[in-house]
């Protein structure tokens, strides 16, 4: 845990990032997030509940980050979801063993259940283990069935990433296979991949997971003036 804690603290998750100049980091198509066409079908009552975060894909193209490298970590974060009808808004709560974290998002229910625009900023232990950055977007529902969740979270040119979420802790290896085509046929580029739930031999293990998942994607993206 250790070693992957000083790994994000070097790589631009404290405040004092880089102040050089940045390249593009984004598929052009993407770059502010309009083109993601989320599913405009589901119901919200359908997706709340209980979920096991199985894997992440990191979509952001700069090759100073990411290399397509393919990471496994044995923590298992959860992902529990509610939805507050009256008040139009869906929380989402990460937690696992270090921490958590809630996040909070408005949805249109009726006209367009499949995206999710963040509301007010997050909370929760894990913000207080070292300077995050508060995600500022909309997270699109890209697939939606009875047994698992295709997320893509969506900052302009400074987040942009996928999570595959399952009801069970686990998903067989074709199902898994065929999810990511479907996000390559997107041209969604994976540039990363975290695979959770591995066996205690990762070398991540027992891992910062929530740190480690986004730490990387702001180094060269936020600046500071000193």
């Amino acid at each position: 845990m250790y070693r992957l804690l000083i790994l994000c603290l070097c790589c631009g998750f404290l405040n004092h990032a880089s102040s050089s100049p940045t390249e593009d980091t984004t598929p052009l198509m993407y770059e502010n997030c309009d083109n993601l066409q989320p599913k405009d079908n589901i119901k919200i009552q359908k997706i709340t509940g209980e979920w096991y975060v199985i894997k992440v894909f990191q979509h952001q193209t700069d090759k100073r980050l990411y290399h397509g490298e393919n990471y496994e970590v044995s923590t298992c974060p959860t992902i529990r979801i509610t939805y507050v009808r009256y008040d139009s808004e869906l929380r989402l709560y990460w937690e696992e063993s270090i921490g958590n974290i809630e996040y909070r998002f408005k949805v249109n229910e009726k006209s367009n259940p499949g995206s999710w625009m963040s509301s007010g900023a997050q909370n929760g232990s894990l913000l207080q283990l070292t300077s995050y950055s508060q995600f500022a977007g909309t997270v699109y529902v890209m697939e939606a069935v009875n047994d698992y969740m295709v997320l893509t979270f969506c900052s302009p040119n400074t987040q942009f990433y996928s999570m595959i979420l399952a009801r069970k802790m686990v998903m067989d290896t074709k199902d898994l296979r065929s999810i990511t085509n479907n996000i390559t046929e997107l041209k969604l580029p994976i540039t990363q991949t975290k695979r959770t739930c591995r066996s205690s031999s990762s070398i991540m293990q027992n891992s910062m997971w929530l740190v480690a998942t986004f730490c990387l994607s702001h180094i060269y993206l936020r600046a500071a003036i000193f």
